[in-house]
């Protein structure tokens, strides 16, 4: 069952730098359905309030040569993870610290809900191309679906069984060749048990109720958070406050993400699997020890937290490196909640676009491709073969 898909597009507002753009809030998919035997996802199943997923520009120019930063730490090493316990992820779903695992050979099982058009959501069923297994999900959305709907947001939702402080997901994804970078990507989410919202554009939400934050990929093809929490900064003032006068007062108060953007990253290679966890971990009630981790292929790309990375605060962006940074201060880790009832309680697997923010040069077709998918308590890892 379909059903109406309310849009909300709030107006482009100067700013410099950098500039903030249009956002939207686009609604999930809905739930149930399992994949055919033809490896098409098929329907079934009544709507449920599903993810809002928000716009905006990331901030901090193109990724700068080099590696990745660190190795396996702010986790654990390389060998104490759930991946190197379980090679071929064989037996991993029993383990107690794991909350979710799929790699789609079951189709959508497990996921709470996802789009049911099966032009844009599918479960392909190809051993060749899959990462491990006969299975993978494919997300695609293209210029034809855009023209007439110039929102869309292709996803997979999946709601946690259980709410958590900390949380480590893992997942293997897939850039098929030209397609250019959706506008937002995958997400996590926090809040109370009925708090649902996870991407309400320009909107702070209330420390006591919940938080969200989006992996993103960049158009230097690599990645940064996109963070949507009570303490957040507004792109109205230099120093990030909503005050009538202040240093570079933009005239107008607006709170979209705050942009982490991360030096020294080495870009994704189209056409390959790539395997990324990302660790989210709230903040003790009074507190900013909140932390955000990412790490590509098993190095350590991202760590935010307390004392770590230096940088400088300008606006809705802490810049680390780039043409903005200055080595003013330490970041102060996040303050992500106010209350000890808001835990992580979702992820979603995301392919969201905007019209006016499709590139000229982009094709027909954007496709991403997911595999391998483990949601735990502890460091994963990347699948051991």
């Amino acid at each position: 069952m379909s059903r109406l898909l309310t849009v909300f597009c709030f107006a482009a507002l100067a700013c410099s730098p950098p500039p903030s753009t249009c956002e939207a809030c686009s609604a999930g998919g809905a739930a149930g359905g399992v994949a055919s035997a033809g490896g098409v996802a098929s329907g079934g199943g009544t709507a449920s309030a599903g993810g809002v997923s928000g716009g905006g520009s990331s901030a901090g120019g193109s990724a700068t040569a080099g590696g990745s930063a660190g190795g396996a730490s702010a986790g654990g090493s390389a060998a104490s993870t759930l991946s190197a316990m379980y090679p071929r992820d064989e037996g991993i779903a029993a383990d107690a610290r794991v909350l979710f695992a799929s790699g789609f050979e079951n189709g959508m099982t497990g996921w709470t809900r996802f789009t049911q058009d099966p032009m844009r959501l599918s479960v392909v069923m190809n051993a060749t191309q899959a990462n491990a297994g006969m299975n993978f999900l494919q997300e695609r959305v293209t210029r034809t679906q855009l023209a007439a709907n110039q929102y869309i947001s292709t996803n997979a939702q999946l709601d946690l069984s259980r709410r958590v402080p900390e949380l480590y997901w893992r997942f293997y994804a897939r850039v098929v060749g030209t397609t250019a970078k959706p506008h937002h990507w995958v997400r996590v989410a926090a809040g109370t048990a009925g708090f649902q919202s996870d991407g309400l554009a320009n909107t702070r939400p209330a420390g006591d109720q919940g938080f969200w934050f989006d992996v993103d990929l960049t158009g230097a093809d690599s990645f940064n958070f996109y963070t949507y929490w009570h303490a957040m900064r507004s792109g109205r003032c230099n120093d990030g406050s909503a005050t009538p006068g202040c240093a570079g007062d933009q005239g107008t108060t607006y709170y979209y993400g705050n942009n982490f953007t991360f030096a020294n990253q080495v870009p994704i290679v189209r056409d390959r699997w790539f395997c990324l966890e990302v660790r989210a971990k709230v903040n003790t009630v009074g507190s900013s020890d909140g932390e955000l981790t990412l790490w590509k292929d098993g190095a350590l790309v991202a760590d935010y937290r307390p004392g770590t990375p230096r940088g400088r605060w300008l606006r809705d962006n802490f810049y680390s490196w780039g043409q903005y940074f200055q080595d003013v201060q330490a970041f102060e880790g996040f303050d992500f909640r106010t209350s000890a009832d808001v835990l992580l309680k979702r992820v979603t697997l995301d392919a969201y676009y905007e019209r006016g923010t499709l590139p000229a040069a982009a094709p027909e077709e954007q496709i991403i491709h997911y595999d391998d998918v483990v949601v735990a308590t502890s460091r994963i890892g990347c699948r051991v073969p």
